[in-house]
């Protein structure tokens, strides 16, 4: 059996609902208009290019993403105390903590 989901309407309704099919025509169309809206020459842009603008949000959030690239993955001075703690046995895990947390991951 072959199903044509590209057809809007199939001849055995195979493709997409009639509503699915319309909508789709609707955002073709909303393209289209778009496109083709009234532009002043300082809008129009040659064919073949493209430019985005960032929102403020946007950029503070690529900020926050690059000074985080920049930063070890592990933080060895953190691994080194940490160590020496289990090493001299001043490093005192809290069981009820742990168990807490592994009961939390287990009802997600």
């Amino acid at each position: 059996m072959v199903i044509d989901f590209n057809a809007p309407n199939g001849a055995n309704n195979s493709g997409r609902t009639g509503q699915a099919g319309a909508s789709s025509v609707k955002r073709d169309s909303d393209v289209e208009n778009a496109r083709g809206a009234e532009k002043t020459p300082e809008q129009k842009q040659p064919v073949g290019e493209s430019s985005v603008k960032l929102s403020e949000q946007a950029q503070q959030l690529k900020s926050i993403e690059e000074r985080l690239r920049q930063l070890p993955e592990v933080d060895n001075e953190r691994v080194a105390q940490i160590r020496q703690a289990v090493a001299d046995g001043s490093y005192k895990p809290d069981s009820s903590r742990i168990a807490d947390k592994l009961l939390a991951l287990e009802t997600r």
